[in-house]
């Protein structure tokens, strides 16, 4: 069977669901695939563009985004936390295609009504940059809890954290004052 591009991003997913960003390597990949790793480049280009992939699939959730800017920042967050690693991955993705993800260009237009264009995606840009901040803090927290760098913290529960929402809930409503000013 021929290796495809869609093998590649099964195989890099899993692993970083299961293992985290930090065993994630090409050399790993083509390991756990059985190919030698100058096979992937074939299909990708390099880990950068491995990594933008796979935060395309990490955010895929979202599509299609919420009209509302807070539901669309908790369903970020909720897929954000689905993977391991996954604001870390998104954050980088961000850094190498700041207006490639598309579930995030959906998110900067959710905030059209009463701003300019650059206006909203500002607006989206703030609130993205806040829920992957939150989220890798939240994770960062997680990782030094299972090295046991940190004692364990009570168990996370599922629902939104009343900080967090706080959070949100400011910067929609910052950018609806001014909107409406």
């Amino acid at each position: 069977m021929a290796l495809n591009r869609d093998q590649i991003l099964d195989c890099g997913f899993r692993l970083l669901r299961e293992h985290g960003l930090a065993t994630l390597s090409m050399r790993r990949l083509a390991t756990d695939l059985g190919v030698a790793p100058g096979a992937l480049y074939w299909h990708v280009p390099s880990k950068q563009e491995l990594l933008a992939d796979l935060a395309e699939r990490i955010i895929a959730p979202l599509s299609p985004a919420p009209a509302d800017p807070i539901e669309a920042a908790i369903d970020l967050r909720a897929a954000l936390l689905a993977v391991r690693d996954g604001a870390e991955v998104v954050s980088f993705a961000l850094a190498l295609r700041p207006d490639g993800l598309r579930p995030l260009r959906k998110l900067y237009e959710s905030f059209g009504s009463g701003l300019s264009s650059d206006q909203a995606r500002w607006a989206g840009r703030t609130l993205v940059l806040y829920v992957l901040g939150s989220v890798a803090e939240e994770q960062n927290r997680s990782e030094l809890e299972r090295a046991g760098h940190l004692p364990r913290g009570a168990e996370r529960e599922e629902q939104v954290p009343d900080d967090f929402r706080f959070g949100i809930e400011v910067i929609v409503g910052g950018t609806a004052r001014r909107a409406h000013a």
